[in-house]
């Protein structure tokens, strides 16, 4: 079955506002930054979401080039253009898998990207980025040595 929806979007918006003595508080605002990828649904068309947890200072392995997506059909991946992780009650911490890593967007020779509890990383890529059987692990460490972390992933990929 294949996707007939998808996008990809982030949104950073303020209002600021300065006191002046003698004068009308000067305000700038609202504003905002707003991004949106409308991928192709044709070449998209795969979605992993996935909702897990990790045990105090636990790890977990996600496979972006092969999984099950969410109606039950296996799906592989070459490609990818959008991913999302949410770290709820724990600080996560996301790099490349020691084993066939995944090499989109990292740059160096040990990155990774720390999520504080309650905040996400989301990137949306104008290009195309390579998934294949040797680059398509993402691991994700809980930081926490004594609180359940829960993570949401969603990746938006194709074939």
């Amino acid at each position: 079955m294949s996707l007939s929806l998808s996008g990809i979007s982030g949104e950073i918006t303020w209002t600021q506002t300065k006191a002046n003595t003698g004068f009308l508080v000067t305000r700038q605002g609202p504003d905002k930054v707003d991004l949106s990828l409308s991928p192709n649904t044709t070449t998209y068309n795969e979605v992993l979401a996935v909702q897990g947890t990790l045990a105090a200072s636990a790890n977990t392995t996600i496979n972006l080039n092969s999984f099950t997506n969410l109606l039950g059909v296996a799906a592989t991946c070459t490609k990818g253009i959008g991913f999302i992780i949410k770290a709820t009650a724990a600080d996560l911490k996301i790099e490349p898998s020691a084993s066939n890593p995944l090499g989109w967007w990292w740059g160096g020779t040990t990155p990774s990207i720390t999520i504080k509890a309650g905040g996400f990383f989301l990137i949306g890529d104008g290009g195309t980025a390579t998934i294949s059987g040797s680059a398509c692990n993402l691991k994700i460490t809980n930081l926490s040595g004594s609180v359940t972390a829960t993570y949401t992933v969603a990746f938006l990929g194709g074939a």
